[in-house]
């Protein structure tokens, strides 16, 4: 990006030009501009905006643009920006310590509470982020099994670390090879082949493909790790019975199954995917709307998997795994969650599905070629696509990049925010009002016109 030229508008009739001195300062010293690649250039092209100041549902920019946020920091925002509740609570633990690197009271009471909430929670290790949790749930397996291999499926993401970091979103149709056998597609350079070949890659929501897979490597294979509900590419739920079939397999072959929970955990249900859809996995992983904002992972499992984890056994550590202040702001979360039997998650559901419905009307009524898939308070997206449904990642690969980001900046031209790739999903919160509802739709009316 040639930062020496003169301002460039990011959406034609909206101001962002402090954003744009932002970026150029950001730029010098910060890789294209930010600290993640779903936060630089050029994901956001010609430029990322700069937030200053996020309250509820909104968010404003340093050129004093106000949006209704549906990004929520990629999810972890589930009571909208600066809950009081959370911020009471991490106040509180401000005044009584920042860091211990030892067992504190309020990690205590978070176990007990993830306990309560999560079917397959016999134990909890936390860690701090969900890419953390994904790649020592991967160890934890490996070592309670004495295998090697596992199996990952095509267009998952489970967080940036090499064991997984293959046949994800970006990786292009050509590259992908069969379906019953696809090639492996590294997402970046530096991952060594020696760092995948126990990595085996097949298309998800097809049991035939995976039994198959399963009894291939069954001998070999300590672990199938996979999104309950498939995050990376809009929202894909599993077709029905497949997780089932999923659990069924994996038991009758002794292999371990772990469900990445750090998308749907406490957001689908207050016992994540797992209670939602009656499938009770080996391990789980969870993060973002656990912390409510703050930085904060977990791994929960069987106990006889969970106990082979410790000094001399399964390594796992971290400095900052249990912090006081990131637990105080996860148990004031899960509170709140939990709270009036429900009363959250019935209320996210009737937005969630406000907005679901609404947009799908409207994609009906303007004649627009796209799809809307969601699961109400788990997310919600527009896909520019030819098909019914998308089922898989090779599906998604039918779906129209160029209307989706001309659909983006007229939303957020219209004072609406998510991100820029169709890769991506609209999450509502708490802090979401039926007014904010009403809004977006109106916006999305105008900006379908505006692509058609």
């Amino acid at each position: 990006m040639d930062t020496s030229q003169e301002y460039p508008e990011y959406v034609k009739g909206l101001n962002t030009r402090k954003s744009w001195e932002s970026f150029v300062r950001a730029s010098k010293l910060i890789p294209g501009g930010g600290s993640s690649n779903a936060q630089c250039t050029p994901t956001y092209d010609p430029y990322p905006l700069t937030l200053r100041k996020g309250v509820g549902s909104k968010v404003w920019d340093v050129d004093g643009n106000v949006y209704v946020d549906y990004l929520l920091g990629f999810g972890p925002l589930i009571l909208g920006h600066c809950p009081p509740s959370v911020l009471q609570a991490v106040k509180a633990q401000l005044e009584n310590g920042l860091q211990y690197a030892m067992l504190d009271e309020l990690e205590v009471k978070l176990a007990e509470k993830i306990h309560e909430m999560v079917p397959n929670a016999e134990m909890v290790r936390f860690s701090m982020t969900g890419a953390e949790a994904t790649m020592s749930a991967i160890r934890i397996a490996r070592g309670y099994s004495g295998r090697d291999k596992i199996i990952k499926f095509e267009g998952h993401y489970h967080g940036a670390h090499d064991y997984v970091l293959v046949n994800i979103v970006g990786s292009p149709q050509a590259a992908l090879g069969s379906e019953v056998s696809p090639y492996k597609v590294r997402a970046s350079p530096g991952i060594p082949d020696d760092t995948t070949k126990n990595t085996v890659v097949i298309p998800w929501n097809n049991v035939e493909i995976f039994e198959k897979a399963v009894k291939r490597y069954a001998n070999t294979l300590a672990a199938v790790i996979m999104e309950p509900v498939m995050m990376d590419i809009g929202v894909a739920p599993p077709e029905d019975g497949y997780l089932q079939a999923v659990r069924e397999i994996t038991q009758k072959h002794d292999v371990l199954l772990i469900f990445d929970e750090v998308i749907t955990g406490f957001r689908l249900a207050a016992g994540g995917a797992q209670q939602h859809f009656g499938v009770r996995p080996d391990l789980a992983c969870f993060a973002k709307a656990l912390g409510g904002g703050f930085p904060i992972a977990a791994i929960t499992g069987r106990r006889e998997v969970l106990e082979q984890v410790g000094p001399g056994k399964i390594m796992h550590a971290g400095t900052f795994n249990g912090n006081p202040i990131s637990c105080a702001a996860a148990y004031a979360t899960l509170n709140e969650l939990s709270a009036n039997n429900g009363e959250s998650y019935r209320y996210m559901n009737k937005i969630g599905k406000k907005l679901q419905d609404g947009l799908e009307r409207l994609v009906s009524s303007t004649g627009t070629q796209a799809i809307v898939q969601g699961m109400a308070q788990l997310g919600v997206q527009v896909l520019f696509t030819p098909l019914k449904k998308i089922r898989n990642y090779r599906e998604f690969l039918s779906c129209n990049g160029a209307k989706y980001n001309t659909y983006h900046r007229e939303m957020l031209k219209r004072g609406v925010l998510f991100h820029p790739l169709q890769y991506q999903h609209l999450f509502v919160s708490t802090a979401h009002t039926e007014d904010d509802i009403n809004s977006t739709l109106k916006a999305a009316e105008d900006s379908l016109k505006a692509v058609a």
